[in-house]
């Protein structure tokens, strides 16, 4: 019993000692913590496009040959819309893009929108047509084994998927590419974009 009083009487003191001690002082900030960067405003477009090139070296859009072919190269800024007949979501969006570029051409801000069927055979994109008339006029791969080296060309890798989405500038230099579709959501985003 002497024991356990005495065991209680040392803890007692130790615990009355601590207790009238100041806490020792926080460690001094480092020169890491003692300086806080501000992260730079994200680029919400960064986040959009699966290839992005804000300024600096800008590949030029340098399409393979298409049926009809085009006659000129386009003087505006240019959405160039890669599609196939088979794919629901690059469907469902053609009607959307094509009341998009009436919108900005009513508002003055002019922008070429270019569809562009990547379907193997040509009288698929002629049944599909004839059975979708509010589907806009579009072009098709002369070579659907183009689209591969086009897809490379403009920064995807070989196996992206379509729709896929290329943004140039009126120089022909491509700003963005994005494998997937868009929504109502992306536009006023493409609007700055195509600006």
């Amino acid at each position: 019993m002497d024991r356990l009083h005495s065991v209680i009487a040392a803890l007692s003191l130790a615990m009355a000692c601590d207790a009238g001690a100041a806490a020792p002082p926080p460690p001094g900030a480092g020169r890491v913590e003692a300086v806080t960067a501000k992260k730079p405003a994200a680029d919400p477009l960064a986040g959009f496009c699966d290839n992005y090139t804000p300024k600096g070296a800008q590949k030029t859009l340098s399409l393979p040959p298409l049926t009809p072919p085009l006659k000129e190269k386009a003087s505006a800024p240019q959405w160039v819309n890669l599609w196939a007949t088979w794919c629901k979501p690059c469907v469902e969006e053609m009607p959307m893009i094509a009341a998009w570029q009436k919108r900005r051409a009513a508002a003055g801000a002019v922008a070429d929108v270019l569809f562009v069927s990547v379907d193997a055979e040509a009288s698929a994109v002629e049944e599909f047509r004839k059975a979708h008339p509010n589907i806009p006029e579009s072009r098709r791969l002369d070579d659907p084994e183009a689209l591969n080296g086009l897809i490379e060309a403009v920064g995807l890798d070989p196996g992206a998927g379509v729709p896929i989405h290329i943004f140039a500038n009126a120089g022909q230099q491509v700003r963005c590419v994005r494998s997937g579709a868009v929504t109502e959501e992306h536009l006023d985003m493409i609007d700055g974009l195509m600006n």
